[in-house]
């Protein structure tokens, strides 16, 4: 396991006051409110240049700056090609959407659902937009957090949170590090508002770029760019299956033997039990082959059934020998096993690392990406996040002018196109620079990996860099949460609270519930992402918690945008059967990146139909609301 050694303490003082210094900001950015206009809108006041940095930091480099490394890390570089989708996005926002939206004069997308439909379609819209964006507000609470409990283990905490800790199948490291990511982020954007938001969002932006300039220097100076392309596609696969029942004293057998290489070159095993505490560890017989074998241990007094850990990492026998990430597999024993073969490879197991287009039409119903999957999945992404999500339309709405508002979306789409191919590079530049240099306290999750080569290597190019870069990670986190938790806050203030609970009061009475609203929402947050553990790898998590209501909620606005036809009854039909047709998707195993398009589709389509054979909006549904019917404003 990771060394407590890793950080010093010049790097705990440059967190400590990096964090200080975001909540002290915060609380300055609070002066001088007094509507929920400045709360949620910052005055309407805002130069395109924060903005853009901050729709940037806010919708990409929390769960990106792990999950992106972390696939270049795990899977290959399929996500590298993908730099036209950001230009296609901000395209069809500036030139379809935000000529629609801005005159409105809107505090919540979601208010436009209401003029364009009705007050059911916007409770709705609203719903879909809370339910989507929460689920991602807990993933990039949890992947940060993930990553500080490699790099910042608290082997007292660990063991104090062991029995809930196993509940959640996450560390007790990981679960204190969401309570404080999550409360810290609560807490100064309760007291700033957007303001807040938006500036320390460019703060972070500048802070997360710095923290990968240094990890490209260590991967250059060591490595160097041809022996990174030249060893990317050799890198070994290690499979260990996932998951093994046995009984009580029963001899189990692992099996590596699915493991490859992609050079041609025979393979050596070596397995080691991660979890050694107590009566659980066991001697592992054979631990230099593909297929060792241990006696489990004797039933225990309560009988509770005992979960066994064990990692496989596989190394070529070459010149140089390059090492495998390590795979995990759990033997689980109990009193009544279930007696599973251990499952083959998935299809992408036998892909090399280097990787960069897979035209092949499979995964649908497995996990896996190719070109098709990630782009469907990719587009709708940045669509909603563009054109349809609060949490950048709200800035958009903030911009003193629909021209500020369009260079703010374009700079936006251009930092994209360098930036996120960068973060999957850094994770296979990771890859690479651990199988050459073999160091045995690797992580087994691959969220995991870059944290702990930053705090591996950092330091020793400038004392103090690897506490800037968890900062950094700090920084990602905060501009996210920090965004989705105050967009979320003027969606529940916005369109239920005020609209519908409590009409006619003064703004400083609203002023007082958002703040209450923001705090309560960022508390349910850090709750959820406590057992966020269970679903997957973090770039698996947030494709599936965002991807299961982004179809509906895009099509709701869609068919508003683009049809003069759609009506209430026709786009909540078609947002229903959107729903089921995801979930149904959901429960047959479908991919998570499918999401988005399963439901999209039918929602458009159904909701389209059952509007033709109902009553046409009227006149005051459509003037100056749809692309149609618009004012032209600049």
């Amino acid at each position: 396991m990771p060394t407590t050694e890793l950080l010093s303490t010049g790097d705990y003082v440059v967190i400590v006051v990096y964090l200080v210094g975001v909540v002290a900001f915060g609380s300055i950015a609070a002066r001088g409110q007094k509507t929920s206009d400045d709360y949620f809108l910052a005055g309407r006041r805002m130069h395109w240049f924060p903005l853009a940095l901050s729709i940037w930091a806010s919708l990409t480099s929390a769960n990106s700056m792990l999950g992106g490394p972390a696939y270049g890390y795990s899977q290959d570089l399929q996500y590298v090609p993908m730099l036209v989708v950001p230009i296609l996005a901000a395209m069809f926002a500036t030139c379809l959407v935000l000529p629609l939206l801005y005159p409105l004069r809107l505090t919540t997308a979601y208010a436009y659902l209401e003029k364009r439909f009705s007050l059911f379609v916007r409770c709705v819209g609203s719903a879909l937009f809370i339910l989507l964006r929460g689920g991602w507000l807990a993933s990039v609470i949890y992947a940060p957090s993930l990553a500080l409990s490699a790099v910042i283990p608290l082997p007292r905490v660990d063991a104090a949170l062991a029995p809930f800790a196993e509940l959640c199948e996450t560390s007790g490291s990981t679960l204190f590090w969401i309570v404080l990511v999550g409360l810290g982020a609560a807490v100064y954007t309760t007291l700033g508002g957007l303001k807040a938001v938006i500036w320390t969002d460019v703060v972070q932006f500048f802070v997360f770029l710095l923290g990968l300039v240094g990890i490209w220097y260590v991967l250059f100076t060591e490595l160097g760019p041809s022996t990174l392309l030249r060893e990317l596609g050799n890198v070994p696969r290690a499979y260990a299956g996932s998951e093994i029942d046995a009984g009580w004293g029963e001899r189990v057998q692992l099996d590596g033997s699915h493991s490859r290489s992609f050079d041609g070159t025979p393979l050596e095993f070596a397995w080691r039990q991660l979890n050694t505490n107590g009566t659980n560890r066991v001697n592992v017989g054979g631990a230099a082959t593909s297929r060792p074998t241990f006696v489990a241990p004797d039933r225990s007094t309560d009988g509770e059934p005992m979960t066994l850990t064990f990692a496989l990492r596989v190394t070529t026998i070459g010149d140089p020998p390059l090492e495998s990430p390590p795979a995990v597999v759990n033997v689980i024993v109990s009193d009544k096993p279930q007696k599973k073969r251990i499952e083959p490879p998935p299809a992408y197991h036998h892909r090399s690392h280097d990787t960069w287009l897979d035209l092949s039409l499979g995964f649908m119903f497995s996990t896996g990406v190719t070109f098709w999957l990630l782009f469907t999945f990719l587009f709708l992404s940045f669509l909603n996040g563009t054109a349809t999500d609060q949490v950048a339309l709200q800035r958009y709405f903030s911009a003193s002018s629909l021209v500020e508002s369009k260079r703010a979306i374009w700079f936006n789409a251009l930092c994209d196109v360098p930036l996120m191919p960068l973060l999957f590079l850094t994770g296979a530049g990771v890859l690479v620079y651990y199988a050459i240099h073999h160091h045995p306290d690797v992580p087994p999750d691959s969220a995991q990996a870059m944290p702990f080569f930053v705090a591996h290597k950092l330091n020793l190019v400038i004392p103090g860099l690897a506490g800037l870069f968890i900062a950094a990670l700090f920084a990602a986190t905060m501009s996210s949460v920090d965004s989705g938790i105050n967009s979320m806050s003027a969606a529940v203030t916005t369109d239920w609270y005020r609209r519908l609970l409590v009409r006619d009061r003064s703004e400083g009475h609203y002023l007082a519930v958002a703040r209450l609203i923001t705090l309560g929402l960022g508390l349910l947050a850090t709750f959820v992402a406590i057992f966020l553990g269970r679903i997957g790898e973090i770039w698996q998590i947030a494709a599936a918690l965002m991807g299961f209501w982004t179809g509906p909620l895009v099509g709701i606005f869609l068919l508003g945008f683009f049809t003069r036809r759609a009506n209430t009854v026709g786009v909540l039909v078609g947002a229903v059967t959107g729903l089921i047709c995801t979930w149904r998707f959901q429960q047959a195993g479908g991919n998570e990146f499918l999401y988005a398009l399963v439901g999209l589709v039918p929602s458009m389509v159904v909701g389209y139909l059952v509007s033709v054979t109902t009553p046409a909006p009227d006149s005051k549904q459509l003037a100056g609301l749809t692309y149609w019917t618009r004012t032209h404003t600049e």
